[in-house]
C-alpha cells in the first residue's frame, strides 16, 4: 500500500506539472479563459478530488471491481488515479474526444511513460463497449447538466429559464429522452451490487429510472461540492430489487 500510495502522489504531482492549464481553461469558458484554473482551484480541484477518493474508497471496501466513469475530465483526475493505483481496481474512462480530452490524454501519456506506470486514459467509446453487469462503480456527475450537449436540460434543472446563466437553446423533451436513455444504457452496466456516484440533479433523473430497471437506490447523507461545477456529488448504493439492504438510508 505505502509503494502505491507513493505511485499515486507522484504521478498525480507530475500531471499536475504537465498539464497546459491555460489551454484546459480556455477549453472550459467562453471567451479567454487563460486563467480559469489559477493556483486556487488547481488547489480545490486537488483537495476536493482526494476527499471524494476517500470517500468512494469507504464505499467500495475492499471490493475488486471495475469502475466506469462517463464524463469525467480534469477534477476527476485524483478519483481514477486513486481507484487504479492505490485500489488496484479496473478504471474505464469514458469521454467526447475534444480539445480538452486530449490535452488530459496527452499529458497521462507523457506521465505513465516517464514513471513507468499504468494509468487510465479518456476513450472516446459507446457505453455498448463496456460489458453489462460488469462495473460495481458507475460515475455520472455533472453531464446531463452539461450546457452544450444537454442545453435545455441544463436550464431546467438549475432553474435558469431566464438571465445570464441560461443557454436558451435546445429541446427540453429531446434532451430528456437522449438524457433517458444515457440512464438506462449506463444502469446495464452495473453489477448487481454497485455504487453509484452522481449530482443531486442527475439524481431527481435516476432514482426513477432505476426503480422502473428493478434497482433499489439508497444514498448516503451529506456529500462533497464539486471543485470546478459546484454540484453536490452523492455516493449511492444500487442493489437489484430484492437484495439484501445496505448500512446507507436514503436522504428524507
Amino acid at each position: 500500500m505505502k509503494d502505491a500510495l507513493q505511485t499515486f502522489g507522484a504521478a498525480l504531482g507530475a500531471l499536475q506539472s504537465e498539464l497546459d492549464w491555460e489551454l484546459l481553461g480556455r477549453c472550459a469558458c467562453e471567451g479567454d479563459g487563460s486563467d480559469f484554473y489559477d493556483t486556487q482551484l488547481r488547489e480545490r480541484i486537488l483537495d476536493t478530488g482526494l476527499r471524494l477518493a476517500e470517500d468512494i474508497g469507504r464505499a467500495l471496501g475492499e471490493a475488486p471491481g471495475r469502475s466506469l466513469y462517463l464524463g469525467a475530465e480534469v477534477a476527476e483526475l485524483p478519483l481514477v488515479l486513486a481507484e487504479q493505483i492505490v485500489l488496484g481496481r479496473r478504471v474505464d474512462w469514458l469521454n467526447l474526444e475534444c480539445e480538452q480530452t486530449r490535452e488530459l490524454a496527452r499529458a497521462i501519456r507523457v506521465v505513465g511513460e516517464r514513471q513507468s506506470v499504468e494509468l487510465p486514459l479518456p476513450r472516446a467509446l459507446e457505453l455498448s463497449h463496456i460489458e453489462a453487469g460488469s462495473c460495481n462503480h458507475l460515475w455520472m456527475v455533472s453531464v446531463l447538466t452539461d450546457p452544450d450537449h444537454f442545453p435545455a436540460l441544463h436550464d431546467e434543472l438549475y432553474e435558469r429559464r431566464s438571465g445570464p446563466l441560461a443557454t436558451g437553446r435546445g429541446s427540453l423533451e429531446e434532451d430528456r429522452e437522449r438524457a433517458q436513455a444515457l440512464i438506462e444504457l449506463l444502469l446495464t452496466r452495473a453489477a448487481p451490487e454497485c455504487v453509484l456516484s452522481t449530482s443531486d440533479e442527475e439524481r431527481g433523473l435516476i432514482e426513477p429510472l432505476a426503480a422502473r430497471s428493478g434497482w433499489t437506490l439508497h444514498f448516503a447523507p451529506g456529500g462533497r461540492i464539486s471543485a470546478v461545477v459546484g454540484d453536490r456529488v452523492r455516493i449511492g448504493k444500487l442493489r437489484r430489487a430484492g437484495g439484501r439492504g445496505g448500512s446507507m438510508q436514503r436522504r428524507s
